[in-house]
């Protein structure tokens, strides 16, 4: 996780102290839910940071595959490379969202 900081009138914090007091949680951890909930209205699929390692094996596996049977050549591992990179910058970058 990474620290950051809003900006909450008084009325806002005090709520979301009371809730947290009521529930038990912290309020951060609250935020956090409520920022999922918005992400996930708003059609965001937030991708683990293990799904991305399972991809990028999986990619490996593929191009291994391919290497077997025929010799690629640089331009196509440049692309594919490429193309993941490509992939999980995006990903990221709808994280930040």
């Amino acid at each position: 996780m990474q620290r950051t900081n809003i900006y909450l009138d008084e009325r806002q914090l005090a709520g979301l102290r009371g809730v947290a007091q009521r529930r038990g949680r912290p309020v951060a951890e609250l935020v956090r839910d409520a920022v999922d909930a918005w992400l996930e209205a708003q059609g965001v699929a937030v991708v683990p940071e293990d799904e991305w390692q399972r991809r990028f094996d999986e990619l490996l596996t593929r191009r291994r595959e391919r290497d077997r049977t025929s010799r690629p050549k640089p331009e196509a591992v440049d692309r594919d490379v490429q193309a993941a990179v490509r992939e999980v910058r995006r990903a990221r970058a709808a994280r930040r969202r």
